[in-house]
């Protein structure tokens, strides 16, 4: 079973399992502290389990004094309509289980959470021991219910199975399995939420709903059940009217940045970028040749501005307010389009046709985002000094909960390593001190302008080879960084990423139905984690080996504790592996353990 992986967290957390030694949060009672203290207080210790509680607590009394919590990933809902045609495996994305369990433990009444699929077995099976962890800190139980409908539409507590009746969950999982992809749509938790609505509220005064991201669709669904839900403010993720409200505000820790609207307008003040949206034509964001090409214009004049007006290389993003994927347009993989020496019009045409073949939607982005490209310092490891911060926005004010240290390809994000301790990444307590105040500048700035003033905060800075912080995207959501953020809460540093393997590539395309492929995943799950400490969440990916048509696949997301990202040298001896080769080491494993039991099914 899962012992290794467990060990391992309570080796690294000695004060979940003996009292006699404390953490600093015991010697303040923080539920005493004024909400300034509170902040300055998690900005020492962003990672202390009682600090994470009393912030659920206070989560709590904001959201109309919610009784319980309802967490949802429901991710494919803000995967923009042109980017879904890469990602075949959304319905597997299910990173509620590790947040809910601290955020569970400041309701009075516990957390709901709903998922699409059961999460494989050897997940639950870590998780329930990571429950009990925290029960055993906190010395108390803590309420979660993990809810999952099946296909006829019943409700089902997946905790009380898996405790109760492994065989039967076992048995649902397989039955999932059998399910079709494309009964999956991106609405499904928020209808799911909806059908359920009387039994997951039963006996409940009024719940927090926090979903992956907070959105219009959740706000008019939802707006009907105020009487007993309460939402998080919805969000703005564009990157271009942060930029310029935050520059004209006299904040500086930015880029150089010029928006470039859908018609091939150029606009770099604040005013200009409002006045452009309000009164922006639909008919130019038609997805049509003579749109395409002006915004293409546009974005290529932008690129040329940065370098004759400031002397900087550009980098451009398509779309001000989508996720990164095709959108990330990175100098090293497009060096001719931003090649000032090219011609402007072959450049342009370069454009035009990565837009054609990208944009799959009716329609274009509204806004791009062409912005000074950065030279980040650089990390042990030769990691771009590209962080991830992270906290949680109360009555306007920020309370930091992670700083992450990102690896990326061509702007896409690929693994980060997260820990409690600063020290941990080389980085020292004053160095976070610095980026948390960053974030809570922005979150002071914003909250009035933005309408934001209770919901999470985080966004990706990169920290200057002269030591400055350049506040380079928005990420106003849950995201991938929230499993890895509430691991260390039991102390543990880790590492994260995700590995494909293609069947093809081991002679079993098309060869093993979803139920065999469903029980090799799980062996896999389970040597990870006896094997190599590592804990598999997003498991539902092992429900998608068939999702697409052509090639069948099974995706990990993995979280490793970073002692296990070694090599030996030719005395044998345990050498630590440099950072910028932690995902090839896990890709290694994973490929090794999967090889072996390919082989006793071939």
């Amino acid at each position: 079973m899962t012992t290794a992986l467990f060990d391992t967290i309570v080796k690294c957390t000695p004060h979940l399992c003996h009292h006699k030694s404390q953490p600093s949060s015991h010697k303040v009672n923080l539920a005493d502290l004024c909400s300034d203290a509170l902040a300055a207080w998690g900005t020492d210790h962003p990672a202390d389990l009682s600090y994470r509680v009393e912030l659920a607590r206070r989560m709590a009394l904001s959201f109309n004094n919610a009784d319980q919590i309802i967490l949802m990933d429901d991710t494919a809902l803000v995967v923009p309509q042109s980017e879904r045609i890469l990602f075949t495996d959304m319905r597997g994305c299910e990173r509620s289980l590790l947040p809910g369990l601290w955020l569970s433990a400041g309701f009075r009444c516990g957390g709901r959470i709903l998922v699409y699929s059961p999460p494989n077995p050897v997940e639950m099976k870590i998780y329930l021991k990571l429950k009990k962890l925290i029960e055993e800190r906190l010395q108390r139980s803590v309420q979660i219910q993990i809810l999952y409908e099946d296909s006829n539409g019943h409700l089902y507590d997946l905790i009380s199975i898996f405790q109760g009746n492994l065989n039967k969950y076992n048995e649902l999982c397989e039955l999932f399995a059998q399910r079709s992809p494309k009964e999956f749509y991106p609405e499904y938790h928020i209808y799911m939420l909806k059908r359920h609505l009387n039994e997951i509220t039963k006996g409940i005064h009024h719940s927090f709903v926090f979903p992956y991201e907070m959105t219009e669709l959740h706000r008019q669904e939802l707006q009907p059940y105020s009487d007993r839900l309460t939402l998080p403010d919805v969000p703005i993720n564009d990157k271009a009217k942060h930029n310029l409200f935050l520059k004209s505000k006299g904040f500086h820790s930015l880029p150089i940045l010029i928006a470039v609207s859908a018609s091939g307008k150029l606009i770099d003040n604040y005013q200009e970028y409002i006045q452009t949206m309000e009164h922006h034509n639909p008919i130019h964001i038609e997805n049509s040749l003579e749109n395409i090409q002006n915004f293409a214009r546009g974005i290529i004049q932008a690129i040329d501005q940065l370098h004759n007006q400031y002397n900087v290389s550009a980098f451009v993003k398509l779309d001000a307010n989508g996720a990164a994927g095709w959108s990330c347009m990175s100098p090293p993989s497009h060096s001719f389009m931003y090649n000032y020496d090219e011609n402007q019009e072959k450049r342009i045409d370069y454009l035009c046709e990565y837009i054609q073949m990208k944009v799959v939607g009716q329609y274009l982005p509204i806004i791009a985002v062409v912005e000074e490209f950065i030279q980040p310092q650089k990390r042990s490891g030769n990691i771009d000094a590209d962080y991830t911060v992270c906290g949680f926005v109360l009555g306007g004010k920020f309370f930091p909960t992670s700083i992450n240290l990102c690896g990326t390809v061509n702007g896409s994000y690929i693994e980060q390593w997260t820990s409690s301790s600063s020290d941990h990444l080389n980085d020292s307590d004053l160095y976070w001190k610095h980026m948390f105040h960053t974030y809570s500048s922005m979150v002071n700035l914003e909250a009035l302008e933005f309408g934001y003033t209770n919901g999470i905060y985080a966004g990706d800075l990169f920290v200057t080879k002269d030591d400055r912080h350049k506040q380079r995207d928005w990420n106003i959501r849950r995201g991938g960084r929230s499993s890895p953020e509430s691991l260390i809460v039991f102390g543990m540093s880790n590492y994260e990423t995700k590995v494909a393997l293609s069947l093809a590539d081991y002679g079993l395309n098309k060869k093993l139905n979803n139920i065999e492929l469903f029980r090799i995943y799980t062996k896999i799950c389970q040597c990870l984690s006896d094997d190599y400490d590592m804990y598999v969440l997003s498991s539902g990916f092992g429900y998608c080996g068939k999702d697409n048509e052509t090639n069948d696949c099974f995706k990990f997301n993995i979280l490793v504790h970073p002692k296990w990202l070694v090599q030996f040298d030719q005395n044998g001896e345990q050498m630590t592996l440099p950072r910028c080769q932690h995902k090839e080491k896990v890709t290694e494993i994973v490929k090794e353990v999967a090889m072996k039991l390919f082989q006793n099914t071939m």
